[in-house]
């Protein structure tokens, strides 16, 4: 089971819950989380992530709501990792999404390709600054358009002399920028952007990455998400879908190919850098139960793999998951769910996601 994903949430968070801004018209919603892991590879670990949800109440979009979670965790062997994610709608019907994330941690290399064994791995530290995201502005009734953005600048360490990096030399052992530029349309008639019951969210976007722009590599990112939330029955039980696949062409980074895994696609499999390849395709499924107070569970499953062509695409390789979570609404006043997730692939693989927000 991968360790590395596992944060145990001290029991007692630091909350300022409902406090009120009445001179911006505005409700935040702070909470404030502890959480403490341990892991071979990073010794203890000590982390803290805040939630504040600010909800303009003179929009008409009640079901957005910005929202702002900043994250920070340090370990004993001077490992560190600070994000910081947010979500911003204007009254104008303008709306920007954005991921800020500085990291200095120990990670694995696989090798490429959708066939490589957990057990045969490199372990080396990826110290990078990254942003990614989009601004976009509404065109027409639920549909916006825009621009998207991405910046990454990498340097690889302790890399070992005669290990599997260097024996298959990847593009982006020297590190270097990616940054990269392109447009985006959104469709997205969901009835709440962090609980969704209802409606579909539907993206679809290309990058273009390349000198004239400051990026050390050339290459093209496209990519398509799908996304529709029903109820079944009741309010308190909601079925979740989502189809997405993501294209890559040209010299790119094996830091910036399309993988599986991690706390939003696949849950269960070991490791995000497992699978890479140029291209990817996933689907998931998610069923989500309220239980009681501020509780809550899901079962979760899915189907995805990479792939540089479609010869190499086939019924064999595919990937499999499966899996159960539990959730916890984080805040009094809005419907944004803490979660602990247990996944399960269908060749014995298993890893353990917390996190913040659905993972679609």
């Amino acid at each position: 089971m991968q360790l590395n994903s596992i944060w145990f949430l001290l029991l007692f968070p630091i909350s300022l819950l409902g406090q009120n801004i009445d001179s911006l018209h505005e409700s935040l919603d702070i909470g404030i989380y502890p959480a403490i892991a341990y892991t071979p590879e990073t010794d203890l670990s000590f982390g803290v992530f805040a939630l504040m949800v600010l909800k303009n109440k003179s929009n008409h979009y009640s079901y957005t709501p910005n929202l702002i979670s900043p994250k920070i965790i340090y370990t004993l062997n001077n490992q560190s990792i600070l994000t910081l994610d947010g979500s911003f709608f204007t009254e104008k019907n303008s709306r920007l999404d954005t991921e800020i994330k500085y990291s200095n941690y120990p990670d694995y290399f696989y090798g490429l390709g959708n066939r490589n064994d957990p057990k045969i791995k490199e372990m080396y530290k990826r110290q990078f600054i990254s942003t990614q995201g989009f601004v976009m502005k509404e065109i027409t009734s639920k549909l916006y358009a825009g621009v998207l953005f991405d910046f990454d600048y990498s340097v690889l360490q302790d890399l070992i002399a005669n290990g599997l990096l260097n024996q298959e030399n990847p593009n982006g052992l020297r590190g270097g920028r990616s940054v990269g530029a392109g447009i985006g349309f959104t469709f997205d008639d969901r009835d709440h952007i962090l609980y969704p019951r209802k409606g579909k969210f539907i993206q679809i976007g290309s990058r273009w990455y390349g000198s004239m722009i400051g990026s050390d590599y050339k290459y093209q990112h496209f990519f398509f998400d799908y996304r529709q939330y029903e109820k079944i029955f009741s309010d308190q039980r909601i079925l979740a879908f989502q189809l997405a696949a993501q294209f890559n062409q040209g010299n790119i980074p094996f830091y910036k190919l399309s993988k599986l895994g991690g706390k939003d696609y696949l849950r269960g499999i070991d490791n995000t850098n497992l699978y890479t390849a140029q291209h990817s395709f996933y689907v998931q499924i998610e069923g989500r139960q309220h239980l009681f107070w501020r509780l809550g569970g899901v079962l979760f499953a899915g189907v995805g793999d990479v792939f540089d062509n479609l010869k190499a695409l086939n019924i064999e390789s595919l990937k499999l998951n499966y899996g159960i979570g539990g959730r916890f609404q984080a805040l009094k006043e809005q419907i944004l769910n803490i979660r602990l997730d247990l996944g399960f692939t269908h060749n014995g693989q298993s890893a353990i996601y917390f996190s913040v927000k659905e993972a679609f």
